[in-house]
């Protein structure tokens, strides 16, 4: 074979690929197992030539010719599982031609984020083609990995896996071999350490007699925390020891809260604020909010001094800039939205200074749309939507002038498009249904747009379908019904293509049954097909990943709509049991800020519940559990109840004879559609 292994990743991942393939070419095999026999025969002294440069396949979506060369001519596969790499469509692809090959068992698996449990996207790491089982009906597929992540094996260890398998040796014999030589190489470094320490302790005593005794000891602390930070944190981080590798970070925090900022030189300042950053992004990761905040805090200290000190800088500007960003999001995780606005408020201000300071850095220019950003979704989380939407819209105006400028760049208008939907989600929340349906029908344009300059893009191809269906929706809304149906039937059209084109992909899976939904009030005779095809399709979905909120609603929909029309057939049992389990499905994702889809869900399963109740003649009940749903509909607003609750809102007014509310709802949805 020309290579020993083959790296399949997404480019989001590039940088830890480049460090892999690195390593594997320059890792020199123990000399006590050169020449034994392994699993695949002799053991060479190197693991050989490694296949990653590759651009991208080509635009047919099928494998370019120079990659399938390299499958074709590659002992093994890596593949570098990640949230990003599990939805890549290359590296599925890729995945799926060499389990053609008949390989499956030189198929290696370095994890470096995500949930190896999980089938969540954005969550999962495993490719679907990696875990997709030989035959159908067989269960998953099992990978071989090496866990990478720290509350895993961790890089080093992980490394050691990987390189054992494809070397076809023992992990412990390798682990045990490359631990001696690592222990000699540690144990020279550690003479060479002393050696230096007594360097540094006899240049320390000659500085004592031209220096004060203040100056001195600040300088020794520094070293000694610059060490800390730097070389001793490295190789705690490579022998595992994360345990004491925090107890460095938190004893780095402690002496730099203790420090005057005003005292340190632009140097120190400038290492310490990187650091503590740092610092506070790994805390970030392991969601230990208190102690990233304080990290960040310090980092913010050590920016704005900076600042102070030379306000022309534009750098400085940026730094203090994600100080303050990162102060915000820390905030909103911990709930606290009122902080959490102050500092994302800052970040926003900062980022328009900064684009002043130099127009033509467009990276700096994007960090305005970026602030602007974050305030909208922070609003619309708090049920702000008309400040929401002001922030959004000074989003739309910087990308409509950026495309002025660059009218072809593809990935600028499909990010002015997104901010398209979110303005038309924000209008749908205020009952703006005219205005709803502009911004969506921009994004399809938009989208469509991109389409034609690269027709064979399955992100396009996805994103397409979504804008499709809720530019349907939202003419569905005015009660368009002729054109909403022509919609969600071309949306059907376009996502059973993808269907067929991967019947095992789970996402697409679920948007199939999700376009059948749709069309089940519109296809009269061929309502009930609609039905079947969303309900398997979904329940399929939900199965593979019962973590997936978005399945959860979409099959609760389907249920209780089934559930209704067997109430209406006279089925009972039927529509009790198809009741409970859209409540069962939703109750495991309940919480106090549920999306509205979610919420409305539940609530019109609790209104079926009532309904069968009140079938029954248990008047009592039945109006307790109205009452819920009542709740449910009427919580966690500001000012006017969200427009997407209306109509639930007026079925369990109705049910609990609140005619007069029942009728200002009414009002309220007739004007909206009139709009």
């Amino acid at each position: 074979m020309q290579y020993s292994a083959f790296i399949s990743y997404s480019h989001a991942d590039e940088k830890i690929a480049r460090w892999l393939m690195g390593k594997l070419e320059t890792f020199n095999v123990p000399s006590k197992l050169v020449g034994s026999d392994g699993e695949f025969g002799p053991i060479p002294r190197k693991i050989g030539k490694v296949f990653r440069d590759r651009d991208e396949l080509s635009s047919s979506g099928d494998l370019g010719s120079t990659v399938n060369q390299a499958l074709l001519n590659s002992n093994s596969l890596i593949v570098i599982c990640s949230p990003d790499s599990a939805q890549s469509k290359w590296v599925n692809n890729e995945v799926a031609e060499f389990r053609k090959l008949g390989r499956e068992q030189r198929i290696f698996s370095f994890i470096v984020g995500g949930e190896p449990q999980s089938r969540a996207p954005g969550v999962a790491c495993f490719p679907a083609s990696l875990l997709a089982p030989e035959h159908p009906g067989e269960p998953e597929r099992e990978p071989l990995a090496a866990d990478a992540r720290d509350q895993g094996d961790g890089k080093q260890r992980a490394f050691l896996k990987l390189a054992a398998g494809l070397l076809g040796v023992g992990f412990d014999a390798l682990a045990q071999r490359d631990a001696q030589r690592r222990f000699r190489r540690m144990a020279a470094i550690t003479t060479a350490s002393v050696i230096g320490m007594s360097i540094a302790v006899v240049l320390a005593v000659s500085a004592f007699l031209a220096r004060n005794d203040a100056q001195r000891r600040q300088q020794q602390a520094e070293d000694i925390v610059g060490f800390m930070l730097g070389d001793l944190r490295q190789r705690l981080e490579t022998v595992g020891r994360l345990d004491l590798m925090r107890s460095v970070d938190d004893k780095a925090i402690e002496y730099f809260s203790n420090l005057d900022a005003r005292d340190l030189s632009d140097r120190t300042l400038e290492e310490q604020a990187r650091s503590l950053t740092g610092i506070g992004e790994v805390r970030l990761n392991e969601g230990n909010y208190i102690e990233a905040m304080n990290a960040f805090k310090e980092a913010h200290l050590r920016t704005s001094a900076l600042y102070q000190r030379a306000p022309e800088n534009a750098q400085r500007l940026f730094d203090l800039s994600q100080a303050e960003f990162w102060r915000g999001y820390v905030a909103w995780e911990q709930g606290r939205y009122q902080d959490a606005q102050m500092w994302l408020s800052r970040y926003r201000d900062s980022a328009i200074k900064l684009a002043a300071i130099d127009p033509d850095n467009f990276d700096w220019q994007r960090e305005v749309a970026y602030g602007y950003h974050n305030l909208a979704v922070l609003d619309k989380s708090r049920g702000n939507f008309a400040q929401a939407e002001a922030h959004m819209l000074a989003e739309r105006k910087l990308y409509s002038n950026w495309l002025e400028q660059f009218p072809e760049d593809l990935v600028l208008r499909f990010e002015a498009a997104n901010v398209d939907s979110w303005l038309g989600s924000l209008a749908l929340e205020q009952g703006k249904l005219g205005a709803a349906q502009g911004y969506f029908q921009k994004q399809v344009q938009a989208i469509e747009q991109n389409l034609l300059a690269e027709p064979h893009n399955i992100e396009w191809r996805e994103i397409h379908i979504t804008s499709l269906k809720l530019l349907g929706q939202a003419t569905e809304n005015l009660q368009q019904l002729e054109q909403s149906e022509r919609l969600f039937q071309q949306a059907l059209m376009l996502t059973e293509q993808l269907h067929n084109r991967d019947p095992l992909n789970i996402k697409w899976m679920l948007e199939f049954g999700n376009s059948h939904w749709r069309l089940v009030h519109y296809a009269g005779e061929n309502s009930h097909f609609h039905l079947e095809q969303a309900s398997q399709l979904i329940s399929r979905a939900f199965e593979a990943n019962p973590k997936d909120e978005r399945s959860a609603y979409f099959l609760a929909g389907v249920k209780t709509f089934h559930g209704r029309k067997a109430l209406i057939a006279g089925d009972i049992d039927l529509a009790k049991r198809l009741a409970k389990e859209s409540q069962d499905i939703l109750a495991a994702f309940w919480r106090e800020d549920v999306p509205e889809e979610l919420r409305t869900s539940y609530a019109r399963s609790l209104i079926l519940k009532g309904e069968l109740h009140h079938y029954q003649q248990d008047f009592g009940v039945a109006q307790q559990v109205w009452q819920d749903a009542l709740q449910i509909l009427s919580e966690s607003t500001k000012g006017e109840v969200p427009f997407i609750r209306l109509p639930d809102l007026i079925v369990v007014s109705e049910h609990l004879g609140q005619k007069e509310q029942a009728t200002a709802y009414q009002l309220r949805l007739s004007a909206a559609i009139k709009q």
